[in-house]
């Protein structure tokens, strides 16, 4: 059973794998682009373990740096 520190630091993790390690605890939902939005939620699915399930990603590169593009990719590619 993983601890609730584990299942934080994983999250985290997650999130700088998709790009997003630059947004803080303090920032809310309404100030995110589309695209962190949709990176936001990939993470949640990276971590869910769901298996045959179809994700459809509206461009969730917008907004994200061009050398970030590609952990984004990556990040998909896990899925």
């Amino acid at each position: 059973v993983r601890t609730m520190l584990e299942q934080v630091q994983s999250r985290i993790g997650y999130l700088e794998q998709v790009g997003l390690g630059y947004l803080t605890l303090d920032r809310t939902i309404r100030t995110l682009s589309g695209g962190e939005m949709q990176r936001v939620t990939l993470t949640s699915t990276l971590g869910s373990g769901l298996v045959n399930m179809l994700y459809v990603l509206d461009e969730p590169s917008v907004g994200l740096h061009p050398q970030d593009t590609d952990r984004l990719v990556s990040a998909v590619k896990r899925l």
